[in-house]
């Protein structure tokens, strides 16, 4: 009866591992594409914010040829 306690145990604990580590890799995977997601996004705000900052400095040159 021991025998088969401890390999049901044993078979429970492997089961608990297996879900564990699944659950470990789903969210490692849904982390790497949120980084992917935000990378994306941060290389679109710092096109926009250079070709804002270049605007503006158009806008000054223009000011002070002008003035």
């Amino acid at each position: 009866m021991k025998n088969q306690f401890s390999g049901t145990q044993f078979n429970q604990n492997d089961d608990f591992r297996k879900r564990a580590q699944a659950e470990r890799q789903r969210r490692f995977i849904d982390l790497q594409f949120k980084r992917s997601e935000l990378e994306r996004q941060l290389k679109r705000v710092n096109e926009v914010l250079f070709s804002l900052g270049s605007e503006m400095e158009e806008n000054f040159s223009y000011d002070q040829f002008y003035k």
